[in-house]
C-alpha cells in the first residue's frame, strides 16, 4: 500500500492517542449499553449535555439515521460525570 507523506503524521498521531483512549471508550460502551444506544449516539448526546454543538460525520444513510438517535433523550448527570472523569485520564 502506497502511503502519501501527508498521511504519515496523522497515522503517528492516532498511534499515540488511541491507546490512551481505552478507558474512555470502555466507559462510553458501558453507558451506551445502559441507555440502549450506540456508542456514537452516546458520544453525540454527551457533547450536547456538555453544551457543545456536535458535528457528526456520516458516510451513508444508515450512519446519518443512527446519529439521529442521539437526540430526544438525555444522559443522566452521573453518566456525564463518569464520561468526564474517564476523558480526563
Amino acid at each position: 500500500k502506497n502511503i502519501l507523506p501527508e498521511q504519515l503524521p496523522r497515522r503517528q498521531l492516532f498511534k499515540e492517542i488511541l491507546p490512551g483512549a481505552a478507558p474512555l471508550l470502555k466507559t462510553l460502551e458501558a453507558i451506551a449499553k445502559e441507555n440502549d444506544k450506540t456508542m456514537a449516539q452516546t458520544a453525540i448526546n454527551w457533547t450536547i449535555a456538555k453544551g457543545g454543538v456536535p458535528i457528526p460525520g456520516s458516510k451513508n444513510l444508515q450512519q446519518a439515521q443512527e446519529n439521529l438517535g442521539a437526540v430526544g433523550w438525555s444522559l443522566k448527570p452521573d453518566a456525564v460525570a463518569e464520561l468526564d472523569l474517564a476523558a480526563s485520564k
